[in-house]
């Protein structure tokens, strides 16, 4: 287990958590749902969230630093 979304990058472990979904093993089979039926999940950037973590923007943004 990496920690970490595997669309969007976040860091399951790390602040802010804001409402957003941290069971890496969930995000994984919600991902392979999707790669495996053919859909792209869409880039946090157009958006403004993650499909499968509920990850903001914003809070991607702070946990780097930005």
């Amino acid at each position: 287990m990496l920690g970490i979304c595997p669309n969007c990058k976040i860091k399951l472990k790390e602040p802010p958590f804001n409402k957003r979904n941290t069971n890496e093993v969930m995000l994984v089979l919600a991902y392979r749902d999707l790669v495996e039926t053919g859909k792209i999940p869409k880039k946090i950037e157009e958006l403004g969230y993650c499909e499968l973590c509920n990850a903001k923007k914003e809070d991607l943004e702070r946990q780097k630093g930005k």
